[in-house]
Protein backbone atom coordinates (compact mmCIF):
# COMPACT_ATOMS: atom_id res chain seq x y z
CA UNK A 1 0.00 0.00 0.00
CA UNK A 2 1.29 3.75 -0.68
CA UNK A 3 2.44 5.28 2.88
CA UNK A 4 -0.57 7.97 2.52
CA UNK A 5 -2.82 9.75 4.85
CA UNK A 6 -5.86 8.18 2.64
CA UNK A 7 -4.78 4.04 3.88
CA UNK A 8 -7.11 3.50 7.08
CA UNK A 9 -6.28 2.60 9.81
CA UNK A 10 -6.66 0.78 12.76
CA UNK A 11 -9.46 1.78 15.23
CA UNK A 12 -8.13 3.54 17.90
CA UNK A 13 -4.65 4.40 15.58
CA UNK A 14 -3.80 7.75 14.20
CA UNK A 15 -4.73 8.18 10.29
CA UNK A 16 -0.78 9.10 8.78
CA UNK A 17 -0.60 12.66 8.77
CA UNK A 18 2.32 14.32 6.99
CA UNK A 19 2.90 18.33 7.19
CA UNK A 20 5.54 20.38 5.63
CA UNK A 21 8.86 21.42 7.90
CA UNK A 22 10.06 23.65 4.86
CA UNK A 23 8.73 23.97 1.55
CA UNK A 24 9.90 25.06 -1.68
CA UNK A 25 8.33 28.40 -1.80
CA UNK A 26 9.29 29.23 1.42
CA UNK A 27 12.81 27.59 2.42
CA UNK A 28 14.21 26.77 -1.02
CA UNK A 29 13.41 23.18 -0.54
CA UNK A 30 11.13 20.53 1.29
CA UNK A 31 11.23 18.48 4.55
CA UNK A 32 8.44 17.10 5.61
CA UNK A 33 7.02 15.76 9.55
CA UNK A 34 5.03 12.35 9.59
CA UNK A 35 2.73 11.35 12.27
CA UNK A 36 1.86 7.34 12.66
CA UNK A 37 1.03 4.47 14.09
CA UNK A 38 3.60 1.74 12.85
CA UNK A 39 0.43 -1.05 11.99
CA UNK A 40 -1.09 0.72 9.13
CA UNK A 41 -0.21 0.79 5.66
CA UNK A 42 1.70 -2.16 4.88
CA UNK A 43 3.84 -3.19 7.78
CA UNK A 44 5.30 -6.19 9.81
CA UNK A 45 4.76 -6.76 13.21
CA UNK A 46 7.48 -8.67 15.56
CA UNK A 47 6.48 -10.63 18.11
CA UNK A 48 7.39 -7.46 20.76
CA UNK A 49 3.77 -6.66 19.69
CA UNK A 50 2.65 -9.28 21.47
CA UNK A 51 5.13 -9.72 24.27
CA UNK A 52 7.16 -7.73 26.43
CA UNK A 53 9.67 -9.95 26.50
CA UNK A 54 9.68 -10.49 22.43
CA UNK A 55 12.25 -10.00 19.94
CA UNK A 56 11.81 -6.21 18.37
CA UNK A 57 11.69 -5.65 15.01
CA UNK A 58 15.57 -4.46 14.71
CA UNK A 59 16.59 -7.38 16.60
CA UNK A 60 15.09 -10.05 13.43
CA UNK A 61 17.04 -11.95 11.65
CA UNK A 62 16.80 -10.00 7.73
CA UNK A 63 16.90 -13.38 6.10
CA UNK A 64 13.92 -14.16 7.89
CA UNK A 65 12.15 -11.33 5.33
CA UNK A 66 14.12 -12.69 2.03
CA UNK A 67 13.65 -16.11 0.40
CA UNK A 68 11.25 -18.67 -1.08
CA UNK A 69 7.57 -17.96 -0.82
CA UNK A 70 4.97 -19.96 -1.37
CA UNK A 71 1.66 -18.45 -2.53
CA UNK A 72 -1.59 -19.87 -0.80
CA UNK A 73 -4.62 -18.87 -3.32
CA UNK A 74 -7.65 -18.59 -1.07
CA UNK A 75 -9.33 -16.12 -3.81
CA UNK A 76 -12.22 -19.11 -3.99
CA UNK A 77 -11.86 -20.08 -0.74
CA UNK A 78 -11.92 -17.97 2.51
CA UNK A 79 -15.30 -16.48 2.97
CA UNK A 80 -15.86 -13.07 4.40
CA UNK A 81 -16.03 -13.64 7.99
CA UNK A 82 -15.15 -17.57 8.74
CA UNK A 83 -12.10 -18.93 9.80
CA UNK A 84 -9.76 -20.90 7.35
CA UNK A 85 -8.84 -24.09 8.33
CA UNK A 86 -5.58 -26.06 7.35
CA UNK A 87 -7.51 -28.16 4.28
CA UNK A 88 -8.98 -24.52 3.15
CA UNK A 89 -4.80 -23.15 2.99
CA UNK A 90 -4.08 -27.13 1.31
CA UNK A 91 -6.74 -26.31 -0.83
CA UNK A 92 -5.09 -23.01 -1.84
CA UNK A 93 -2.25 -24.45 -3.90
CA UNK A 94 0.66 -25.52 -1.31
CA UNK A 95 3.14 -27.73 -1.36
CA UNK A 96 4.11 -30.71 1.26
CA UNK A 97 4.54 -29.72 4.54
CA UNK A 98 8.54 -30.38 3.59
CA UNK A 99 8.82 -28.01 1.23
CA UNK A 100 7.09 -25.11 3.55
CA UNK A 101 9.27 -25.70 6.63
CA UNK A 102 12.45 -22.57 6.43
CA UNK A 103 10.59 -21.06 3.76
CA UNK A 104 7.24 -18.48 3.87
CA UNK A 105 3.80 -18.63 2.77
CA UNK A 106 1.48 -15.77 1.29
CA UNK A 107 -1.83 -15.92 1.26
CA UNK A 108 -4.03 -13.76 -1.24
CA UNK A 109 -7.49 -13.61 -0.80
CA UNK A 110 -7.88 -10.49 -2.72
CA UNK A 111 -9.27 -9.12 0.28
CA UNK A 112 -7.06 -5.61 0.90
CA UNK A 113 -6.61 -4.54 -3.03
CA UNK A 114 -10.28 -2.92 -2.90
CA UNK A 115 -10.61 -1.76 0.86
CA UNK A 116 -7.18 -0.44 2.11
CA UNK A 117 -8.76 3.49 1.35
CA UNK A 118 -12.22 2.26 3.03
CA UNK A 119 -14.06 1.45 6.24
CA UNK A 120 -14.21 -2.31 6.26
CA UNK A 121 -10.82 -2.86 5.70
CA UNK A 122 -10.33 -4.32 9.07
CA UNK A 123 -14.41 -4.92 9.10
CA UNK A 124 -15.42 -8.76 8.30
CA UNK A 125 -12.67 -9.76 7.24
CA UNK A 126 -11.67 -14.01 6.69
CA UNK A 127 -8.79 -14.82 9.35
CA UNK A 128 -7.10 -17.84 10.43
CA UNK A 129 -8.79 -20.61 12.69
CA UNK A 130 -6.22 -21.19 16.04
CA UNK A 131 -6.11 -24.56 14.56
CA UNK A 132 -4.14 -23.75 11.57
CA UNK A 133 -2.18 -20.93 13.17
CA UNK A 134 -0.60 -23.73 15.46
CA UNK A 135 -0.35 -26.18 12.13
CA UNK A 136 1.99 -22.66 10.69
CA UNK A 137 4.45 -22.92 13.59
CA UNK A 138 4.47 -27.15 13.52
CA UNK A 139 5.30 -26.91 10.04
CA UNK A 140 8.18 -24.24 11.14
CA UNK A 141 7.64 -21.57 8.07
CA UNK A 142 9.82 -18.41 8.86
CA UNK A 143 7.29 -15.74 8.03
CA UNK A 144 3.90 -15.24 6.77
CA UNK A 145 2.19 -12.79 4.57
CA UNK A 146 -0.99 -12.00 4.14
CA UNK A 147 -3.84 -9.75 2.70
CA UNK A 148 -6.25 -9.77 5.19
CA UNK A 149 -6.06 -9.68 9.17
CA UNK A 150 -4.61 -12.70 10.73
CA UNK A 151 -7.53 -12.52 13.42
CA UNK A 152 -11.00 -11.78 13.39
CA UNK A 153 -11.46 -10.80 16.81
CA UNK A 154 -10.02 -9.69 20.27
CA UNK A 155 -7.59 -10.49 21.94
CA UNK A 156 -6.45 -11.51 18.63
CA UNK A 157 -5.41 -15.07 18.73
CA UNK A 158 -3.40 -16.40 15.79
CA UNK A 159 -0.96 -12.90 16.86
CA UNK A 160 -0.48 -14.33 19.81
CA UNK A 161 0.95 -17.74 18.52
CA UNK A 162 2.42 -16.69 15.71
CA UNK A 163 4.42 -14.28 17.35
CA UNK A 164 5.30 -16.41 20.09
CA UNK A 165 6.49 -18.73 17.61
CA UNK A 166 9.12 -16.18 16.49
CA UNK A 167 7.05 -15.47 12.73
CA UNK A 168 6.85 -12.14 11.74
CA UNK A 169 3.60 -11.29 10.08
CA UNK A 170 3.74 -9.47 7.02
CA UNK A 171 0.56 -7.62 6.56
CA UNK A 172 -1.76 -4.70 4.61
CA UNK A 173 -0.23 -6.40 0.98
CA UNK A 174 -1.72 -5.39 -2.49
CA UNK A 175 -1.10 -6.17 -6.30
CA UNK A 176 -0.91 -9.58 -5.41
CA UNK A 177 -2.55 -10.36 -8.97
CA UNK A 178 0.37 -8.69 -10.32
CA UNK A 179 2.88 -11.98 -9.07
CA UNK A 180 1.43 -14.34 -11.53
CA UNK A 181 3.43 -17.77 -9.53
CA UNK A 182 3.27 -19.87 -7.08
CA UNK A 183 6.89 -19.85 -5.68
CA UNK A 184 8.78 -16.66 -6.04
CA UNK A 185 11.18 -14.68 -4.40
CA UNK A 186 9.79 -12.24 -1.24
CA UNK A 187 11.51 -9.28 -0.43
CA UNK A 188 10.38 -8.26 2.66
CA UNK A 189 12.45 -5.53 4.35
CA UNK A 190 11.53 -3.19 7.75
CA UNK A 191 12.39 -0.23 8.80
CA UNK A 192 14.62 -1.00 11.23
CA UNK A 193 12.90 0.96 14.37
CA UNK A 194 14.84 0.79 17.62
CA UNK A 195 12.71 -1.63 19.61
CA UNK A 196 10.08 -1.35 17.20
CA UNK A 197 7.32 -3.76 17.95
CA UNK A 198 6.64 -3.56 14.02
CA UNK A 199 7.59 -1.52 10.91
CA UNK A 200 6.89 -0.22 7.36
CA UNK A 201 8.03 -1.96 4.84
CA UNK A 202 8.53 -2.20 0.72
CA UNK A 203 7.51 -5.75 -0.03
CA UNK A 204 8.80 -7.14 -3.44
CA UNK A 205 8.36 -10.50 -5.44
CA UNK A 206 10.85 -11.64 -7.52
CA UNK A 207 9.55 -13.69 -9.98
CA UNK A 208 12.39 -14.79 -12.58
Amino acid sequence: MPFSPSVTALDGHPNISMEPITTHEADGRSNTKVVFSIHTSTHIDSPQHFYSDGTTIDEMNLGIFYGKTYMCDLRQIAKPGHALAVDDLKAGGLPQEDKLRGNRILMYADWAASRWTGPNLYKGNMYLSEETAHWLVDIEIVALAMDFSVDGHHPYPCHQILLAAGIPLIENLINLDHIGSSEFTMIALPLKIEKGDGAPARVLAITD
